[in-house]
Order: structure tokens, then sequence, then C-alpha cells
């Protein structure tokens, strides 16, 4: 297991865990803001079971012991600052203030570099196909989120596919997606500061029977709880906003990996988008 994912772990295999396994599992992933600050005597007593339990069960999914598995719980728990706090806690540790530009670029290179040491093939394979499959693709974004389901949309419908995109707030966007069913599929692309709209949407899907990929910077994220395959990508940098350097490079490679697997139906339906864009002579 990668313990970057024991939510999602806990999420994918709660069937297969025992008894008291499932009443500790349940409660982490109900709680786990919490559970990062109490001991294994305090969570056993939480749950009614023995600290010697809740040790047993941080070792049965891969940890020395509670205390790693608490560390690791910890360490997924960001702190959402507000923008301008960001920027001023980012410069206070920047030793070489008047060089912050090569600073963020080499950030940028480190996040991306970290993305693909760790980069999951599989989930990437999976991801492809959910979205080949689903009837209909809905991708919600709100913010500075909404420029990765602009991107998305863009060539997922130049591909052939049938997409509705929620890149801003507001009652008649978020309506866009009441008609979610169950052969659906909804994107789901959230960062620090997390938006309601978004949180909102993935529940509003998943009680709709849909599948949902979310796109984000963590496994303990708000909205990485309710989603089926989660996106947890880098993106902190010395700024006051989040670098998009790694999530875009994530929706290149969902993009090609989606070409890879119906090569014939996507170049076909390429040529058709050309062929109808001339009639409106968009192109100098």
């Amino acid at each position: 297991m990668n313990k970057n994912d024991v939510l999602q772990y806990l999420k994918n295999n709660y069937d297969q865990l025992t008894g008291s396994q499932k009443i500790i599992g349940k409660y982490v992933l109900d709680n786990y803001r919490e559970v990062a600050f109490l001991s294994a005597i305090e969570l056993g007593e939480k749950v009614g079971v023995s600290d010697a339990t809740i040790i047993r069960f941080a070792k049965s999914i891969g940890f020395t012991g509670f205390a790693e598995f608490r560390s690791n719980i910890r360490d997924g728990i960001k702190n959402f600052d507000l923008p301008h706090k960001r920027l001023s806690k980012n410069l206070e540790i920047i030793n070489d203030k008047n060089n912050l530009t090569m600073q963020v670029g080499k950030k940028d290179l480190k996040n991306l570099e970290e993305f693909l040491l760790h980069f999951d093939v599989e989930k990437i394979k999976q991801a492809t196909d959910a979205i080949c499959r689903a009837d209909t693709i809905y991708l919600v974004g709100i913010g500075s989120s909404g420029v990765l389901v602009d991107f998305l949309a863009l060539h997922f419908r130049r591909m052939g596919f049938k997409v509705m995109a929620v890149s801003e707030g507001g009652v008649v966007n978020v309506e866009k997606i009441m008609s979610i069913a169950a052969k659906d599929l909804l994107i789901a692309c959230s960062f620090p500061r997390y938006s309601k709209p978004t949180y909102h949407a993935i529940n509003f899907a998943k009680k709709r029977g849909a599948k949902v990929i979310t796109i984000t910077d963590s496994n303990f994220s708000t909205v990485s709880i309710n989603s089926d395959i989660v996106f947890s990508l880098p993106i902190e940098n010395a700024t006051f906003f989040n670098s998009y350097i790694v999530p875009m490079e994530l929706c290149n490679m969902l993009i090609i990996s989606i070409l890879e697997n119906d090569k014939e139906r996507i170049y076909s339906s390429l040529e058709e988008n050309i062929q109808s864009l001339e009639i409106f002579d968009l192109r100098l």
C-alpha cells in the first residue's frame, strides 16, 4: 500500500476488513482530522476497542505502529491559509527574495519530478476506462480550478465525448449537473481553498450512483473522501496561489491515454471537428 493513500485504501478495502477493523476504519474515514491528534488509547475509547487493537489495526495496513499511522494522517491535512498569509509565510522561508521568480520555477520543476517519480499508471488506466465508458462526462471546478475543467472539456468534446462543464458558480451553472445519472461520470477539480459547489457536486453525483474522479492536492482533502478515483497532486509554491503545472500535466496524460485507448474513433471525431470548424471560418 502507498502510505499516502491510506484513506483511499480504507475505502477500497473496507469490505475485506475484520469486524473491529471496520469499526476503526469507518471512524477514521469520518473523523480523520480528529484522529490526527488522538492517542491510541483515546481513539480506542472513541470506537470502543482497546489501544492494542488500534495498534494492530495500524500495523495491519502497513505502518510500524499507531504513531506512524497518525503522523501520516497529520501530514496529509493541509493548513488552508488565506492567499496573503500564504505568501507572507513563503517569503519568510525564501533566503534570496530578489530571486523569487527563479525559486518559483525550480519548485514547479521539483513538483513535476515528484509527480512523475510516483506516477500511478494503473490509476490512469482506471480513469481512462471510466471516461470512455461514461454516457456523459460532467466536469466541475470553480475559480482557478476552472482552468482544468475548460481544458479537459475542450479536448473531450473534440474527441467525441458528450460533455457538460461547470467552471463558474451560481444557480444556473450548478443546475447543469442536476441530470447526472448512474452511467455518467463526474470529474471534479478542487484545490485549497476548496469550493463548496464542487464538494456538493461530488456528494450529489454519488447519490445518483455516478462514478467520481477527483483531481486535488491530497487524499485527505474534503473533496477526496467520497471519490472513487483520486489524483493527489503537488501544487505548493512560493506564491499566494496554487501552481497548476502538475495538474495540467495530468490532464495531458489523461487525454493521451484516452487517445491510445480508442484511436480510430477519436481520430475520426477530430477530423470531423476540424471540418465542422471550417464552416465557421474561424482561423486566419
